[in-house]
């Protein structure tokens, strides 16, 4: 039997929250990293950034752990 996905959207990340940091790329990945492992309970599928007026959503597909 087939379950179905869990879509979450978490964000957003704004831009200006990493204009100070030196490595940005580095700082929102970590940032992201932390957003989707603090989704207890399921396992990760997908995850997505997507941006939206500048600012950064990251969408993550799950199942049921």
């Amino acid at each position: 039997m087939a379950t179905s996905p869990e879509i979450r959207v978490l964000g957003p990340f704004a831009p200006k929250d990493f204009d100070e940091l030196a490595a940005t790329r580095a700082a929102l990945d970590t940032a992201m990293t932390a957003a989707a492992a603090s989704t207890p309970g399921t396992a990760l599928v997908a995850a997505e950034p997507v941006v939206v007026l500048g600012n950064i959503y990251l969408i993550l597909t799950s199942t049921a752990a």
